[in-house]
Parts: structure tokens; sequence; C-alpha cells
């Protein structure tokens, strides 16, 4: 089952890295301020989709069998420490120029719309032990893509207290891809069938996500005006902003 997974994985990356957004960062002439207008629109789809997938994914791991403890605790100690991410990405918007108040009053786009859709709808429909392939794409993806950007942006002169977010995800995601690959191979093995959903449900959330939100933010930055965020930068000074109580 890992190595299947581990297999669409590697189809996953190097899909991304045919990506315009993908050579855009590495291409030479690209400054280290385009790389932060279009991470800026990134961090901004990360906090409007993360609450989302993480309410969905609570109520998922809710559906799961009630005999399983350990899994149980693992999993809904997992997904507490993923909760506040969302802060993590809000936190380095604004740090990267964007505005609090735009960023919290805007409707989802329809690439993050979607991935929130997803998520409900296999919470809400789909085999719960699914939620260990859906998972799986979001942390192992994570930390392999982090881990690649971090050189390269120390690189370019990104200003590693801009985008903490991904220096972060670098190191931490290691650990949570460890943690569902370990309950992938011990629920493969107690529960036969749940493979086919884990396969469904890595597949579902990829036919949404990274592809199609990433072009959606690189999208944004091409429209707009190099070093303006298109009327999502505040004007005059502003202090750190703590993650919305309401989001």
């Amino acid at each position: 089952m890992i190595d299947e997974l581990q297999s669409r994985m590697d189809r996953v990356l190097r899909e991304v890295e045919q990506e315009e957004s993908w050579k855009f960062l590495y291409e030479p002439t690209t400054t280290a301020a385009e790389i932060e207008q279009f991470l800026s629109e990134v961090f901004l789809r990360v906090f409007w989709y993360q609450p989302h997938t993480t309410e969905a994914g609570f109520h998922m791991i809710g559906r799961l069998p009630k005999t399983e403890g350990r899994l149980l605790r693992s999993l809904l100690t997992h997904k507490a420490e993923e909760a506040e991410h969302g802060g993590w990405a809000f936190r380095d918007y604004v740090a990267l120029g964007g505005c609090e108040k735009t960023a919290c009053e805007r409707k989802l786009t329809p690439a993050c719309f979607a991935v929130a859709a997803v998520w409900w709808q296999m919470a809400e429909k789909e085999e719960p032990f699914g939620y260990l392939g859906a998972e799986y794409l979001f942390e192992e993806l994570t930390a392999r893509v982090c881990a690649k950007l971090v050189p390269l942006f120390h690189e370019k002169g990104v200003c590693s207290e801009k985008i903490g977010f991904i220096v972060e995800h670098a190191t931490e995601d290691l650990k949570h891809s460890k943690l569902i690959r370990h309950w992938i191979s011990k629920v493969e093995t107690r529960f036969p069938h749940s493979r086919a959903a884990m396969l469904r449900c890595f597949d579902y959330f990829n036919h949404v996500y990274p592809i199609p939100v990433w072009r959606e933010a690189y999208d944004a930055v091409l429209v707009q005006p190099k070093g303006d965020f298109g009327g999502l930068a505040c004007s005059g000074p502003k202090a750190p902003a703590p993650y919305p109580e309401h989001i």
C-alpha cells in the first residue's frame, strides 16, 4: 500500500515540477520580491481552505471504529496540531504585505471551495479509513515540496522570517508523514477493505490539490503589476496579526 501511494506521490511531484508556477520559482531572473508575491497568494489560499479541511478531517476521524482507541487518539492529536497551520499561513500572508481585513471578508475562491467541498464529501460519504490516503497527500507532498524550496528561497534571498510556514513544514511534516505511513500499514493489515478507500481519497483530493490551488495563486500574480498585491495589501504600518477567531 505504501509503495502504491509513494508511486502516486512521485507522479504528483513530476506534474508539479512541470507547472509554470514551479518553473517561475526556479527561473534565474525571478526576484525574491516576485517569489514573495506568489507565496502571499498561496498562503492566503491555505488560510481560506484550511479551517474547512480541518473540520472535515475531525468529522471523518470521528466516524472511525470506536474500538480503535490508539488510532483515534493518535489521529486526533495529529489533527489538533494541524489545526493551527492556517494561522501560520495567515501570519506569513500578513508579513508579506497582505491585508487581514480583505482576507477575512473575501469569499472562498473556486479552487479553495473545491478543496473544502471534496474534504466534506469524503468526511460524510466515504469509508472513514480513506482519511489516511488523503492525509498522506497533504503531509508527504508538503514535506517534500518544502524541503526542495527552502534552499532555493535562501539562495534567492527570500526573507525566512516571512515564510515560516514553509521553513517549519520542511521538518515538521517529515514526522507527520512518518506517522501517517505507520497507520496506513497498520490499518491495511487489520482492515483489508480500507486499501481501496485510501486510494480513492488520495485521488479525490489530488484532483483538486495541489495544482488547481497553485495555478489559481499564480494566475492572481500574473494579472497584477509587479510588487502590487492587487488590492490585498494594506496601507500604513501593521502589527503582527493573530489568527482570526471567527474563521
